[in-house]
């Protein structure tokens, strides 16, 4: 190997490390739990596992406003049954 395909395996690979570090890496933020003085939390109602403290915050994948963590969670769990809910049929 010379010095040039060093630093390109070197580079690729710090590259591959800093993206997956910026989409998946905990901030302090998300390290901390909910405050015990009841302070909601917000998520994302595509991403649920997107949260935030900041009520005026966004989603840091599609860039969507922050609900209130339960209502993400019902919106995330209609939309996996396609948005229909089980009804008994007459």
């Amino acid at each position: 190997m010379d010095t040039a395909e060093v630093f390109v395996v070197v580079g690729g690979s710090l590259l591959i490390v800093a993206t997956l570090w910026f989409f998946f890496g905990a901030s302090d933020e998300d390290a901390k739990p909910a405050d015990s003085k009841g302070k909601p939390l917000y998520a994302c109602p595509m991403h649920p596992w997107i949260t935030s403290n900041d009520p005026a915050a966004n989603c840091s994948i599609c860039g969507m406003k922050l609900v209130r963590r339960e209502e993400a969670i019902v919106n995330s769990a209609s939309s996996l049954d396609g948005g229909q809910q089980s009804h008994p049929h007459h």
